[in-house]
């Protein structure tokens, strides 16, 4: 379920935020020349904000204060808006879950662009999408956690 930063996160969740927003224009920036043509397709600008997001949720997960918890975390939601600041609780184990295939990201209800990515579940309040096959270059290259 998605649910707004309270406590001691609120400040590291705020730098975070500014940070995702900073890569965010950062990366519509950078988009605009890609490969010798003017500007990108729109998958790889969507697959690129999800990637965005799901490098924010894995520089989280080594803070102290999560690392300590074995309750219910705190995570981005990894849509391909922007702008989405909506948190998704969910145990960790469900978070590794969806981050064993680079192809698949964590999504609030809803939030999901079905023309270029397929739900794959849902549960209470949040998600699992995969990425349609001719992205898969992108998600990949940008996994934090591969080689």
């Amino acid at each position: 379920m998605s649910r707004p930063i309270q406590g001691h996160f609120s400040r590291s969740w705020t730098l975070l935020a500014a940070g995702v927003a900073a890569s965010a224009q950062t990366t519509r920036s950078a988009s605009a020349v890609n490969n010798g043509r003017m500007g990108t397709s729109r998958e790889e600008r969507l697959a690129g904000n999800e990637a965005m997001f799901r490098a924010a949720n894995e520089r989280m997960a080594g803070w102290d204060e999560v690392r300590i918890s074995e309750a219910e975390e705190l995570y981005f939601c990894e849509c391909a808006d922007p702008e989405c600041r909506e948190k998704i609780s969910l145990h960790k184990a469900d978070y590794e879950k969806v981050r064993s295939d680079s192809r698949h990201f964590l999504i609030a209800l809803g939030h999901e662009v079905p023309d270029i990515e397929t739900v794959l579940e849902k549960h209470d309040g949040w998600a699992v999408i995969e990425k349609n096959p001719e992205v898969t270059e992108i998600v990949e290259s940008s996994d934090p956690r591969r080689p």
